[in-house]
């Protein structure tokens, strides 16, 4: 399907991923760009960096909602989500809300009834595009692993090398309040499980702050989750690790599948072969092409007016899934 580009959109949240979303709209044609921020109290009095030429600032959603949009690309801190998604809701504008969807439930309900009748509403959980994952997706459809039975998936990397131009103890991922945290802030391991392997019964988490980083947040977490269709996954997150760390491994009846996010490396392990094979080896892969795939099915989605895969109802179950994690009960052993 091709993709429509004379649209008018505007964009909530201009941090790093709403500078990115605007310079990947942009790549595809978008012309018509507006953006609101509270950190640019004044903006018609601001010269825009480079990043954000042809871009037209306005003072507040209220003012900007007063014009007609044909979609808006709510990129602001996840606490900030939910009140703009609802305000944008009364207008009946379809919407890209970044991961995670929210930081608690409140609202949620609001938001699914406004949503049938606002097409599309999407999330924004940009490793669904990755070619690896898809090629994983394949391989589980072939049944080249046969009957799965477990999975688990990490991610760690030292907080204040995230945005190595900011300070990281003033970011949102630092606060409480605006629903930081590596939890939430990983929720992408926890999509990718859910779209890999579908809905999860049970959890069971530990998160703790390990670390002297400056910040409110935990900056560790594990969590086993059990799915409806009796896979055990295991799930690991932290702030902490001073090397970018990324894996996911599905073990099955007939082998093994690692994938390194890191080296866009995917290596299979056949039970009949005894032996590991890389399978697949992206060099020097540019992961914003993950950005930029999204943002395209956001647009032909637009043009259909259909809801994508990873749409509200994704969003909801991903952050009902994170924040059981965070609400699980530990038993504490008696001497």
């Amino acid at each position: 399907m091709s993709t429509k580009t004379d649209y008018k959109i505007l964009v909530a949240g201009v941090g790093s991923i709403g500078r990115r979303h605007i310079k990947n709209l942009q790549t595809l044609g978008v012309k018509q760009i507006g953006a609101i921020d509270p950190s640019f109290r004044n903006p018609t009095s601001k010269n825009p960096s480079p990043s954000f030429g042809g871009v037209g600032f306005r003072p507040s959603l209220k003012q900007a909602l007063k014009e007609k949009w044909d979609a808006v690309f709510i990129c602001s801190p996840s606490s900030t989500h939910m009140k703009i998604a609802l305000d944008v809701a009364k207008t009946k504008t379809p919407m890209f809300i970044e991961k995670p969807l929210s930081h608690t439930l409140a609202g949620l309900g609001q938001l699914q009834k406004a949503g049938q009748n606002i097409k599309p509403i999407m999330t924004g959980y940009n490793i669904d595009f990755h070619p690896q994952f898809q090629k994983i997706k394949a391989l589980l459809a072939k049944k080249t692993l046969g009957k799965v039975w477990g999975v688990r998936a990490e991610f760690g990397q030292y907080l204040p090398d995230w945005r190595p131009k900011t300070d990281y103890s003033k970011s949102y991922s630092a606060k409480k309040a605006l629903g930081g945290g590596i939890l939430l802030d990983d929720i992408h391991e926890i999509n990718s499980l859910y779209n890999l392997f579908g809905p999860v019964k049970k959890v069971f988490g530990l998160t703790a702050k390990q670390s002297n980083l400056k910040i409110e947040t935990e900056d560790y977490v594990e969590a086993i989750l059990q799915f409806e269709n009796g896979i055990i996954g295991q799930v690991h997150m932290d702030y902490l690790q001073r090397d970018y760390s990324r894996h996911l491994k599905i073990i099955g009846e007939k082998g093994a599948l690692v994938w390194d996010l890191g080296s866009a490396k995917l290596d299979l392990f056949p039970a009949a072969e005894k032996k590991w094979q890389t399978i697949d080896k992206i060099e020097n892969f540019d992961w914003n092409t993950t950005y930029l795939a999204e943002a395209k099915e956001f647009l032909q989605c637009l043009k259909a007016k259909k809801n994508p895969s990873s749409g509200l109802q994704r969003g909801i179950e991903t952050l009902k899934i994170a924040l059981a994690i965070k609400k699980s009960v530990c038993l504490k052993i008696d001497n």
